[in-house]
């Protein structure tokens, strides 16, 4: 039976990415596209570009994958960088089923300690769940080649260690060794991306004695720096970016300067309760217990008292329902749906943790065994009907989206031959504007050259900088049109609505376009007009999460 779950993990995997289609698609290539092109950066011992995450291990990973995927490729073959450029989609695929092996490996090696210290399959299932009960951690853990894969992975394997420590017969003895563990992942989460953060704050509130504590935060700095050891270098300008977001209330540390904005914080705890009502409602579960085992315990003896706060299984409880609470309240700042990943994968291990710790008090002798076993059936029953549709509607959703995106793809490539084609770099559905992505913004522009040997002359618009380039050099947009040919001038890009089909140039032109496909998630531009203000200052997108 512990090979139900990971089993349904892969399936999920299959069909979420099946429906997903390639990952050049705008919704699908970012960050995809970053970690591809900074993974062969390190695999050719190039200088790496941050992230920001910091997201090393994944780029240490994918530096490694697309090294061994190459070599074990025996036909004749040109080199790695000219092999991972001509098939990105062949090497992120190939990365994202290691990611996913990885995950559901640990899956079953959690469940599987959980049947040999408890001896209870219901309770090794509830564990194994954690995955299954949220659709976020489905979707961004299963079909993405990002840092969030990753983040379920470190908190399945922060799950185990605390799971042996919950049954340690002498924690006193072996807390180091729990120590060196914790601190390891805790490094490597981090490492993986900064929300892992909140999750330090259980193991500094369940080792015991000052010492341990104090090692704990040394070593997950060092383990911390070892993983982000391809981008020591660019220390200051990963910190500058934690800062400008601590400083600044909006995203990526953007907007005005302060630490919150009151009314919209508290808008944002309301927007993250709604979006995940389970993980609320487990977290209040999990206070409620607490809250019941604390005044239960309180008007008893001195011992009572003193086994009640010793239990390991108890202390461990109340740690990961802080660290969830911190978490909340920090991600609320910037609120995004895949921010919480860390600790919503932990909602498993504290119901696992409630019930190992109810079983120990002997509290089950006061149930009726049926109806405990009826519950949990229904438990069961409930989450897996939840998940299916949630599954079932996200599958309808991504195949929409791919169906329609490479039908306009194809109308663009065979439809306007002897037109200028013009590619959003970062929002248009295209292998080339995915790898432009990559290149301009992680790579630094070094792949550009060969690029364009296997692509030939292509055009982008950044529409961040307001620039038109190829992949070698900018170009003047004023100059296409003042030669006659601003009527054989096309862009591909999602709906502009909302900017009002209107684009900024850096030279203070704007472009006024005229929406050909009325497509709803990526359509077909023409050039409708223009108007120049030389005097007017680009105003750049700002990013949101």
């Amino acid at each position: 039976m512990l090979l139900i779950l990971p089993t349904a993990l892969v399936f999920t995997a299959a069909v979420l990415n099946y429906a997903r289609g390639p990952y050049w698609i705008s919704y699908n290539s970012d960050p995809e596209y970053l970690y591809l092109l900074s993974s062969l950066s390190l695999a050719e011992s190039k200088q790496v570009e941050t992230t920001k995450n910091p997201g090393t291990t994944i780029q240490i990973l994918g530096a490694a994958t697309l090294k061994i995927a190459h070599a074990l490729d025996f036909s004749e073959k040109n080199n790695l960088e000219f092999d991972v450029l001509k098939s990105p989609e062949f090497y992120l695929t190939v990365i994202n089923v290691v990611l996913v092996t990885f995950n559901t490996l640990m899956l079953f090696i959690v469940g599987w300690t959980a049947f040999s210290l408890t001896k209870n399959i219901w309770l090794s299932l509830l564990l194994q769940l954690s995955p299954f009960l949220s659709i976020t951690t489905l979707n961004y853990s299963l079909c993405h080649v990002s840092p969030e894969p990753f983040l379920l992975f470190s908190s399945l394997l922060f799950s185990l260690i605390l799971v042996k420590m919950a049954f340690s017969k002498d924690l006193s003895k072996s807390a180091h060794w729990y120590m060196i563990a914790l601190a390891l992942v805790s490094g490597f989460g981090v490492a993986t991306k900064f929300t892992f953060a909140p999750l330090l704050i259980i193991p500094l509130m369940i080792l015991p004695k000052l010492r341990n504590k104090i090692c704990f935060l040394v070593l997950t700095v060092l383990s911390f720096v070892l993983w982000t050891w391809p981008i020591i270098s660019r220390y200051e300008i990963l910190f500058d970016w934690c800062y400008g977001i601590l400083t600044h209330v909006g995203y990526y540390g953007k907007g005005s300067s302060g630490i919150i904005s009151p009314g919209v914080y508290f808008q944002n705890i309301l927007f993250l309760l709604g979006i995940y009502p389970l993980f609320f409602l487990n977290g209040v579960f999990s206070a409620v217990v607490i809250l019941m085992m604390g005044w239960s315990f309180a008007g008893g003896d001195k011992a009572a008292r003193k086994t009640f706060r010793q239990d390991i299984s108890f202390r461990i409880l109340m740690a990961v329902t802080a660290a969830q609470l911190c978490a909340v309240l920090i991600i609320a700042k910037h609120p995004a749906d895949r921010y919480l990943l860390p600790v919503l994968n932990l909602s498993g291990l504290m119901l696992f943790l409630i019930f190992i710790y109810l079983r120990r008090i002997d509290y089950f002798k006061r149930l009726n065994l049926k109806k405990a076993v009826l519950f949990a059936g229904i438990f069961f029953v409930l989450i897996s009907v939840l998940r299916i549709n949630d599954i079932k509607n996200m599958f309808i959703q991504k195949m929409q989206i791919k169906q329609e995106v490479l039908a306009v793809h194809r109308r663009m490539e065979t439809g306007y031959k002897d037109y200028l084609k013009v590619y959003f770099v970062f929002i248009s559905s295209s292998p080339i504007s995915a790898l432009a992505f990559g290149n301009y913004f992680i790579a630094d522009g070094v792949y550009s050259e060969a690029l364009q040997k296997i692509y030939g002359e292509a055009n982008f618009y950044n529409l961040f900088n307001g620039k038109f380039q190829t992949w070698t050099r900018e170009f003047s947009i004023e100059d296409v049109i003042l030669k006659g040919q601003g009527s054989k001038v096309v862009f591909l890009c999602p709906p502009l609505v909302k900017y009002g089909d209107k684009i900024a140039c850096s030279t203070g032109s704007i472009l006024y376009l005229r929406d050909i496909l009325r497509g709803q998630y990526e359509t077909i531009y023409a050039l409708d007009g223009i108007q120049i203000i030389w005097e007017k200052k680009f105003q750049p997108i700002q990013p949101s999460p």
